[in-house]
């Protein structure tokens, strides 16, 4: 995986245009841009403690909950039937462990599986929307390829925002 490298000038421009992307959001825009991308009320309300987590760097204070979750909408809004896929499956997952008795210890097999099936089915779903070849089999190969381009794709921002989070403590010897 090829992570962003800043140097650290450019870890704390980027830190600081996060920030102000993050700070010109109010709180209530956030829970309307939240309702927007489909979340159900009750789960935008409880990332509320999240939008307020702040961290102080050198001599100011960053907005990291609510540059997090807004990158974690972005890559959402980019991956839509991914999120559909991780929903249904965890949908499923969830039904499978209201079965009495058994339900308990089939649930978390049933929800690893269903889970990762609809995120590779959804990620595939979307490379076919946005032109990409997709590899169609069912073969453990094919579908840990998808695992790895699903992980890629997630975690390359997420890097990119510790990176710049790290790379701008470390110049204020924090």
């Amino acid at each position: 995986m090829n992570a962003q490298v800043f140097t650290p000038g450019q870890a704390e421009l980027e830190l600081t245009l996060l920030n102000v992307d993050a700070e010109s959001m109010s709180s209530s825009d956030l829970y309307l841009w939240l309702r927007e991308s489909g979340l159900p009320s009750e789960v935008a309300i409880r990332l509320e403690s999240l939008v307020d987590t702040v961290t102080e760097i050198g001599n100011r204070v960053i907005s990291i909950g609510k540059i997090i979750l807004i990158k974690i909408i972005e890559f959402v809004n980019a991956h839509p039937n991914l999120a559909i896929g991780i929903a249904v499956g965890a949908a499923i997952g969830t039904l499978v462990s209201m079965i009495p008795f058994l339900g308990v210890y089939l649930a978390p097999i049933a929800m690893a599986v269903s889970t990762t099936i609809g995120a590779i089915a959804g990620h595939r779903i979307d490379k076919l929307e946005k032109g990409q070849a997709v590899n169609t089999q069912a073969e453990l190969v094919a579908i840990g390829q998808d695992a790895i381009e699903i992980a890629k794709e997630f975690f390359k921002l997420l890097i990119a925002i510790f990176n710049a989070v790290f790379d701008e403590r470390v110049l204020q010897g924090v």
